[in-house]
């Protein structure tokens, strides 16, 4: 443990670790979102307090959620220290789970004809797409609920071994929902790159790609599993 460490309590979530992966996340969300929509697109800088910070939470977000499953699979950057590895897992969910339920209020409060025509009627309802997208996201964020709940402290003990990785593995099913609810908002868009400001890939694709990649490596290692159990 390195000495910026040592004199931190174990399970400490912040620290300066977990410090350092919110700004490289975080701000690497942001940087991303004001170059896309703001020096190559044409969004005002005035719609940078909701509109801007909203992009960039909703895909850090999703980067959270993903690192917190793929840390020790294929993050090995604190396979030298597993304390501190337990702790970057827990903050990563949690991070993600807490991004999430920001952008959920963020969106609330866009959530309006003027910013997403396309969701909405003639009428100023919401149409299939846009009621089927709030949907599906209203649920995922339902089941990221589980695993960031048990990781308090108390959890392991108080369900039991089993059932407590079940509810951590409710991730995975939130990382399903956010891919629907995010194909639903945003395919169109994917389909023409010719509107891509700057040639830049919607943050929706952007973190659809990132949802994939824990959700395949999951499904590869179980897959190893059931070939090594044949095996034998």
């Amino acid at each position: 443990m390195t000495d910026e460490h040592s004199k931190l309590p174990a399970n400490r979530l912040w620290q300066p670790t977990t410090a350092k992966w919110f700004a490289v996340v975080f701000g690497a969300s942001l940087a991303y979102a004001i170059v896309r929509y703001h020096f190559a697109g044409n969004v005002f800088w005035r719609h940078f307090p909701l509109f801007i910070l909203n992009k960039a939470t909703s895909l850090a977000a999703v980067i959270f959620v993903a690192c917190s499953y793929l840390i020790g699979k294929i993050i090995h950057w604190h396979d030298d220290d597993r304390a501190l590895r337990l702790v970057v897992i827990k903050f990563c969910g949690l991070m993600g789970f807490f991004l999430a339920a920001v952008h959920a209020f963020f969106s609330l409060a866009l959530l309006s004809p003027a910013y997403y025509a396309k969701y909405f009627d003639d009428g100023g309802r919401f149409n299939l797409q846009g009621e089927l997208a709030l949907a599906v996201g209203v649920i995922a964020l339902f089941f990221l609920l589980s695993p960031a709940v048990t990781t308090l402290p108390m959890m392991p003990k108080a369900l039991g071994g089993w059932r407590w990785k079940r509810s951590q593995r409710t991730g995975y099913v939130a990382l399903v929902l956010v891919v629907v609810h995010l194909v639903v908002f945003g395919w169109k868009g994917w389909l023409a790159p010719q509107g891509w400001h700057g040639g830049l890939p919607p943050i929706s694709l952007v973190a659809v790609l990132v949802a994939l990649v824990p959700l395949l490596i999951k499904r590869k290692l179980v897959r190893d599993k059931e070939k090594a159990r044949s095996s034998q």
